[in-house]
């Protein structure tokens, strides 16, 4: 090159340029070929500066790792860490080359018997890169995510690929915070995208019963927060009517058919054309929509295959140190990474179904996890009482830190019984102090005269509180404003939800042993729960503001184990809401205040896994529905009120549990905002908050 004469210098070019597909020569003759220039290359290592980019370009890109001579590929990997080592600013060039075979093996056409050796041999060179150049960490992470499948592609190329970027973090630990965010937002983009396109098909599908059965994976939406664990087997359950691809080439068949029907009866007036005519858009109509669900099965399929990868890998590193009897600081140094990446990964994204299990299934692991995880919950609900200057998240923010405690709390069989009564304390407490602190609000003297009024057509009309009739809006001072008292809300069905799933640990007992369920009538409840009443029957009127779906089974196992009567305001909310205000729910543009109602209805994280391999590591830490001992709907009729009017609310509850049918089975999990990182929080336990 110096002396001008290229055409040697791209004969050499020539003679490492190999790749194993195209390259005339065998395995064996390009050992032969090129081994005498490793030598040479080597001798001269430290001229290989950027003039000589095509070279070293070429040597490492070639497909030297292929080869069957183990002494030959120590000699090339030993060449490209000289280069390396040498000239550290090739490492942004070099990294992308070795982490292109971490999807090797993936295809038909590529010998899958040879991968792991590959992989082994390609694993083994980038630790000795990462060893010798630890600087190089930033260069990995940029390939990493360049090489990343596109959410598209197949499952076997992500799992494939992935199982080698989490094996990256056995020896490169110092990019696993930016492996474990790129593993996160890759999951959660297809968590998203499988949530919109069920949403999309029960949309197409809503007048059709069966929709369930044709998709052959479970319609998560339909099975509802509390009838959804009497089906053990529902994630792997296989359809028993003909599969997609058969309705697929049925329905073409018809289509056909119907085809050449048309081309024998072309004489037949304009009406039978036009019938044809719709029958064959009908039938184009189904085979969209059956490729539309064979596309989600697949779909499905693939976030199964990945989560279920990032499941295997998170129980290989998170075992207890059988000499400390605890987990290894490195384990718990990844949980708070994972805490602070779900604050900004799984938090802001919408929809978000199951990629927060991940924290979940880490939370089990140790007690301590369980109990930072709910003091950063806990802390971004705030101060009941905290002013608005004072106030560092939104009430949005807000509303999704209480759904995801009262959710954890709920679903979390491995929470011991003293954390759900202080988690419940704490949550009880927050809802009375913003009770007591409105109604202070209330009696101070108003400014404007009318300002305690809720002005016309608002949500204080919408949610009037038990005690308020439909026309005395201007007597009371407080009342129930959803858009005021948003996260009150959240809070308190929060609390609700976990009562319903936790209350046998609210119950104290004899020695401290389980509830004998056959025997309700004379349950002694722990003081944590004190205040539940007084919250239920506010004026806020928290039973109408929340979920019905939440509020109706509360009501049930409330008055199932005799801690209280609240059919009555039930049957009080269902006729205000007869009287034909709906808070403006009518408008064509939703507001703000009836977005976070939607919310509020539908945020429920940790509702059931129904992925069927994924949902293996976490079913025995997963808290399923009970029932409330023996006991029937006909032993909740009593609220305080004279017996026929009982029966008639209860009639009336019979009928609205098959009216809620469809309410509960949007209880669909979204996310919503971000909140404050860990960092902020000093790791602070709930212990040390509350």
């Amino acid at each position: 090159m110096k002396e001008g004469n290229t055409e040697e210098y791209y004969k050499l070019i020539k003679v490492f340029s190999y790749a194993r597909t195209a390259s005339h020569l065998t395995p064996e003759k390009y050992v032969e070929e090129v081994t005498p220039w490793i030598s040479a290359v080597s001798a001269n290592v430290s001229a290989l500066s950027l003039a000589y980019r095509e070279l070293v370009t070429t040597i490492f890109y070639s497909d030297w790792i292929t080869s069957p001579d183990e002494r030959f590929v120590h000699r090339y990997s030993t060449l490209i860490i000289q280069i390396l080592s040498a000239h550290p600013t090739w490492v942004p060039q070099a990294m992308p080359a070795l982490v292109r075979w971490f999807a090797f093996g993936s295809h038909k056409k590529e010998n899958t018997d040879l991968a792991p050796v590959v992989h082994d041999r390609m694993h083994g060179l980038i630790k000795e890169i990462y060893r010798t150049i630890p600087t190089c960490g930033a260069s990995l992470i940029s390939a990493l995510l360049e090489a990343l499948p596109f959410r598209t592609a197949k499952a076997n190329i992500q799992v494939l690929f992935l199982q080698n970027v989490l094996k990256c973090l056995e020896y490169a630990g110092g990019i696993r915070r930016e492996v474990l965010r790129m593993v996160l937002n890759h999951v959660i983009q297809i968590d998203v995208e499988v949530q919109v396109e069920l949403e999309d098909l029960e949309s197409d599908d809503e007048d059709e019963e069966e929709g369930e059965a044709d998709t052959g994976v479970v319609n998560f939406e339909e099975e509802g927060v509390f009838q959804f664990d009497e089906d053990e087997d529902t994630g792997g359950k296989q359809t028993e009517n003909k599969g997609d691809e058969e309705v697929v080439s049925d329905i073409t068949d018809s289509d056909s058919d119907s085809e050449s029907g048309s081309d024998s009866d072309s004489d037949s007036g304009s009406d039978s054309d036009s019938e044809a005519g719709s029958e064959i858009g009908d039938q184009d109509a189904a085979v969209l929509n059956a490729k539309a669900k064979l596309r989600v099965k697949k779909t499905v399929a693939k976030l199964d295959a990945i989560m279920s990868t990032v499941f295997a890998w998170l129980e290989k590193h998170c075992q207890i140190d059988p000499e400390t009897n605890e987990m290894p600081e490195s384990t718990s140094q990844m949980f708070l990474q994972l805490l602070d990446l779900f604050n900004t990964v799984v938090l802001p994204t919408f929809m978000s179904r199951y990629t927060q299990f991940f924290l979940f299934y880490l939370c089990a692991k140790d007690a301590q996890y369980s109990d930072v995880f709910l003091g950063t919950m806990m802390g971004n609900v705030g101060d009941p009482v905290r002013t608005n200057v004072q106030e560092r998240v939104s009430n949005v923010e807000k509303l999704a830190a209480a759904s995801y405690l009262g959710s954890f709390v709920a679903r979390a069989k491995f929470l011991s019984k003293q954390i759900v009564r202080n988690v419940m304390g704490v949550m009880v407490q927050w809802a009375n102090t913003y009770i007591d602190w409105q109604e202070q609000q209330a009696k101070a003297p108003s400014k404007e005269g009318s300002g305690n009024r809720i002005r016309s057509m608002s949500y204080g009309q919408a949610f009037g509180g038990p005690g308020t009739g439909s026309g005395s809006g201007s007597s009371q001072s407080l009342s129930a404003d959803f858009e005021k008292h948003t996260v009150f809300y959240a809070v308190t069905q929060a609390a609700l939800y976990m009562f319903c799933f936790r209350w046998r640990d609210l119950v104290e007992t004899v020695d401290g042993g389980p509830v004998i369920e056959s025997e309700l009538d004379d349950l002694r409840w722990c003081q944590e729960v004190e205040g539940v009443q007084r919250i239920v029957f506010s004026k806020l009127n928290p039973l109408r503001a929340c979920s019905s779906a939440v509020a109706q089974q509360f009501a049930m196992v409330a008055s199932q184990t005799k801690f209280m009567f609240c059919y009555s305001v039930l049957q009080q909310n269902r006729r205000k809401n007869q009287e034909g205000d709906n808070g403006g729910a009518g408008s064509a543009v939703a507001s703000p205040e009836q977005v976070l109602r939607a919310e509020l209805d539908t945020f429920f994280p940790f509702d059931p896994m129904a992925l069927p391999v994924s949902r293996n590591f976490i079913d025995n830490i997963y808290q399923e529905w009970q029932d409330v001992g023996s006991s029937n709907n006909d032993d909740a009729v009593s609220d305080g009120s004279d017996g026929e009017d009982s029966d008639r609310e209860n009639k009336n509850d019979d009928d609205d549990d098959e009216n809620e049918a469809g309410v509960v089975g949007q209880m669909l999990a979204m996310s919503i905002s971000p909140i404050v990182p860990l960092s902020a929080l000093a790791g602070r336990t709930f212990e040390e908050q509350f």
